[in-house]
């Protein structure tokens, strides 16, 4: 369970190891059984970030269709809180020009910065703008 005990918001590099397990580790299993008890938050985008992951693993057959449609049925029934409000593509491609991220990578920043919550990242640029936007990390312990 996060150390806060609170809401933080999860990454696409996160919650990939919830679907393929030779991607998990301790933190990705912590955040996953977290997604059952807090507020966990993806933004809109991740929809499409979990569905494109299983679509390719599907196609570099890491898993079979039915294994597919069987994740993305897991995904769908996630306790997620999906973070629908508009963001402006200025403030996006601000956030991804100022820390050298994919404007991808800036809406998860964007939603830790706007909703005041910590992030849940495996992701080493990700990791590094966090740092210098004083956005927490997500502290997932087991």
């Amino acid at each position: 369970m996060p150390a806060n005990a609170g809401a933080f918001v999860v990454d696409a590099s996160v919650s990939a190891a919830w679907f393929l397990p030779d991607e998990a580790d301790a933190r990705t299993e912590v955040a996953l059984q977290a997604t059952a008890t807090h507020d966990v938050w993806v933004p809109a985008l991740w929809l499409l970030e979990v569905g494109n992951l299983l679509l390719s693993a599907q196609r570099r057959k890491r898993i079979t269709a039915d294994k597919r449609r069987e994740l993305v049925a897991a995904a769908s029934a996630l306790r997620l809180k999906v973070d629908r409000e508009p963001v402006s593509l200025i403030a996006l491609d601000d956030i991804a020009a100022r820390h050298n991220l994919s404007t991808y990578d800036a809406a998860y920043l964007e939603l830790s910065l706007r909703r005041k919550l910590p992030l849940a990242s495996r992701d080493k640029a990700l990791q590094a703008a966090m740092q210098k936007a004083n956005v927490s990390a997500a502290v997932l312990t087991a």
